[in-house]
């Protein structure tokens, strides 16, 4: 039987369980953001395709400290919001 794979979504709280590639392209408010590292959170914000997500990471009042892509093996889902639609 294979397991039940349910890919990452826009708006999805996700955290970095591996980096595949130690340093990345990343961007951010500051003029040099630091690189992503093992353990911390971020939102998906878009699917780039084949399997690659941006993924922001950033401060409780907004400001983003790094912007990167992720490979979905490099992520695991901490939460999902609820759909808008349900009633």
């Amino acid at each position: 039987m294979v397991a039940d794979m349910t890919p990452f979504q826009v708006d999805d709280r996700v955290r970095i369980v591996r980096l595949r590639v130690p340093e990345r392209e990343v961007t951010g408010a500051s003029t040099s953001p630091p690189q992503p590292r093992v353990g911390e959170e971020g939102d998906v914000v878009a699917d780039v395709g084949e399997g690659v997500l941006l993924v922001e990471h950033g401060t409780a009042d907004g400001q983003t400290i790094w912007l990167a892509e992720f490979l979905e093996e490099e992520l695991e889902l901490v939460a999902r919001p609820p759909a808008l639609d349900e009633d």
